[in-house]
């Protein structure tokens, strides 16, 4: 997907997330359901297991002469920072939030003369939240989320096909987890997601060869928020 559509599509979200605040809050507080509406900021740590599904294919003089199909997986952590607005609603929540996470680690593999090296930088999140308290300051969450991530794929070798790529894909996650309010403005968070990004296709070309590697990025996570709610 082009940076231009993410671009487009991640606006939409945040159009959506903060219409329903500003629409649902004051019709909901003049039945008298609603308390009054938090806006928060907070700070996470996660726990990556990432995977790349890749499939490649060779063809050589316009003839296929190679494919093969596998699967990569390496670890990395992750902080981030974001922002949102939570609506409660008696013992529920609705939460919608904007965040930047940041990586630290990449994966390399060697096979035979090449060398791949494959790196998620950053990415941008947008999530809703919708929550339920079932004891006291203790709720269950769920997460639906879009992400826009920073992606480097390179290959390097002396006899083979190369290719250097930066690019940004979309995704969608999914997950679940518990809250517990330490205080009417602390809560901290413990949860687990999963990420499934768009493929992407790098074509690379040696003389009378042509590969096509396709790489669909995935990743779970198991993630600790800090979240810090203002008057």
């Amino acid at each position: 997907m082009k940076p231009q559509k993410g671009i487009i599509c991640l606006s939409i979200f945040t159009i959506i997330i903060f219409s329903f605040v500003a629409i649902a809050g004051p019709a909901a507080a003049d039945e008298g359901a609603l308390s009054c509406g938090k806006a928060y900021m907070g700070v996470g740590y996660g726990y990556h297991d990432i995977d790349m599904e890749t499939d490649f294919t060779r063809r050589t003089n316009g003839m296929i002469t190679e494919e093969s199909s596998f699967k990569n997986s390496y670890n990395t952590h992750r902080g981030s920072l974001f922002m949102g607005y939570t609506l409660p609603w008696d013992q529920y929540y609705l939460s919608g939030q904007v965040g930047v996470n940041v990586f630290d680690a990449e994966f390399e593999l060697s096979a035979g003369s090449s060398q791949f090296t494959n790196a998620l930088n950053h990415a941008f999140s947008m999530d809703l939240i919708p929550g339920f308290y079932f004891y006291k300051q203790l709720s269950v969450f769920a997460k639906l989320g879009l992400v826009y991530g920073d992606f480097d794929f390179v290959k390097s070798s002396p006899t083979s096909t190369t290719y250097d790529v930066s690019e940004y894909l979309f995704g969608g996650t999914l997950g679940v987890g518990l809250a517990y309010d330490i205080t009417p403005r602390i809560t901290v968070k413990l949860g687990y997601e999963q990420t499934w990004y768009e493929d992407t296709e790098i074509n690379a070309t040696q003389g009378t060869k042509n590969d096509k590697t396709i790489v669909e990025p995935g990743m779970e996570t198991f993630f600790l928020i800090l979240q810090y709610y203002f008057k």
